[in-house]
């Protein structure tokens, strides 16, 4: 039986089923479908802007009015960057399906991948499971204020109206599958870059084995160079791939990774300015808990984008140490052309203006705390 890597994501896929962004491909040309849909637009209208609706409105009610309600319902406008991340794995479903795939079909599955993906399957439980904590968190607020209010603190209803429960209920749920479903999202992303670049550190390992054979009986015979040189010829087209493959992610997931990147910064400094203002103890530890999710975002962005970038560049140092010495002069030509093509980076640019790589996320860090001590003083002031 064809063993599936991609049984990794499984925990992401029941999340974005939840939130109405994704469905099995066993449901496609069944029946079931029609139901499917049906349920995928109810979620799109009561779940994603149902939530972004309150926001907005809750939002435009107290700004400019109160800092610190500004400052909470700022805070849930990282469900804006969740709409369009649901959007695009929606209007690209089927290019994501192509690529995992690819994952799937693939002939080596070395040690590496599969190692991968138990990593990838660990992750999608931590991550998932703290987005959940947050948000359970997150509904808790509500009971430790003097008076009673919904977790998105609009409709402004009394504890006693006959509606507020329905509400509570209604905020509290969306919530959660929002909340969810955007790591999910994110987990998708993030383990798609992880196996490309796993699959770059197997194409070293491949080429690096390029000409042992030959060399170990020190003639070259026609076999031998002809296993020499298809497989330096298998190598190249590996390489081809994986490169499609990473141009292919950045093509679907770049502009929503840059929308991510562009909310992060504030809301990354909002959180830490709460934390460090509030006397209210369940909001002190939900605010850490969200600070933890809107940084797990964006490191597994640029962790991983940052494996991609050394794992590419390794390439052409892999192919310039095998034993191609040993090797004809066909397949030192193709590992010549592997080597000048291996010096281009591979890397994950977002909304095409910023690689994902550890160096970008230092430096938003840094922004966002330059934003934080300007809140902090004008708070103080």
């Amino acid at each position: 039986m064809k063993m599936q890597l991609t049984k990794c994501f499984k925990v992401s896929y029941f999340w974005l089923i939840l939130g109405g962004v994704w469905y099995p491909r066993s449901l496609e040309n069944t029946r079931m479908l029609y139901a499917v849909n049906i349920y995928r637009v109810f979620g799109t209208i009561f779940i994603n802007v149902g939530m972004l609706a309150i926001q907005f409105i809750y939002f435009f009610t107290v700004v400019g009015k109160d800092l610190d309600k500004t400052v909470d319902a700022t805070a849930l406008f990282t469900f804006v960057g969740y709409l369009y991340k649901a959007i695009t794995v929606i209007k690209n479903r089927r290019r994501i399906n192509k690529l995992l795939d690819i994952i799937d079909n693939e002939t080596d599955k070395d040690d590496l991948l599969r190692n991968m993906a138990v990593n990838i399957n660990f992750i999608s439980y931590f991550y998932n499971g703290w987005a959940c904590l947050t948000a359970i968190m997150w509904n808790l607020i509500p009971f430790t204020k003097a008076t009673l209010t919904l977790p998105f603190y609009y409709p402004d209803l009394p504890p006693s109206s006959q509606w507020f429960v329905i509400w509570y209920i209604y905020q509290a749920t969306i919530l959660i599958i929002n909340g969810v479903a955007q790591t999910s999202a994110d987990h998708l992303f993030g383990g798609l870059m992880a196996f490309a670049a796993t699959q770059l550190k197997l194409l070293q390992y491949k080429l690096e084995a390029i000409g042992t054979k030959t060399d170990s009986t020190m003639e070259i015979d026609a076999q031998r160079e002809q296993e020499d040189y298809e497989e330096t010829i298998s190598c190249v087209e590996y390489h081809l791939k994986i490169i499609w493959f990473v141009e292919e992610l950045t093509d679907i997931f770049g502009g929503a990774a840059f929308g991510q990147f562009v909310l992060a910064a504030p809301l990354i400094c909002l959180s830490m300015f709460i934390i460090m203002t509030s006397s209210d103890v369940t909001e002190i530890v939900t605010r850490i808990l969200y600070f933890g999710c809107l940084s797990g975002q964006l490191f597994i962005y640029c962790f991983c984008g940052n494996l991609i970038k050394t794992q590419s560049d390794l390439v052409a140092t892999a192919a310039y140490n095998s034993h191609w010495t040993s090797t004809s002069v066909r397949t030192q030509k193709a590992l010549h052309l592997l080597v000048i093509r291996g010096q281009k980076t591979i890397s994950v640019v977002a909304g095409n203006l910023f690689e994902l790589s550890l160096v970008t996320f230092g430096a938003l860090l840094k922004s966002s705390y330059s934003f934080f001590a300007v809140l902090r003083k004008q708070h103080d002031e």
